[in-house]
């Protein structure tokens, strides 16, 4: 008895699913890229909810950054205050 061999096509989720977490990465590191990243996934009919996720994402972590994070490394000394001069 001959034993059939069925290929099956490389498991798509899995795939996407390192891609979503490589955008969730991309959009606490570099927030333009990030809304780049989930623009392009909303026009994805099978990614959307995971394109606004990154985006939604993306101005959290930005946020989050800027009122947050940024003034109190400013206020550790790690790194210098900018005034402007007049």
């Amino acid at each position: 008895m001959e034993e059939q061999v069925i290929s099956l096509p490389p498991n798509q989720f899995k795939l996407f699913k390192k891609w979503f977490w490589i955008g969730v990465v991309i959009g606490f590191l570099h927030p333009i890229a990030g809304l780049i990243y989930g623009i392009a996934l909303l026009f994805e009919k099978n990614h959307r909810q995971e394109g606004l996720v990154i985006i939604i994402w993306t101005i959290i972590a930005f946020l989050l950054c800027y009122y947050l994070i940024g003034p109190w490394v400013v206020k550790t000394g790690l790194l210098p205050k900018f005034q402007m001069v007049r």
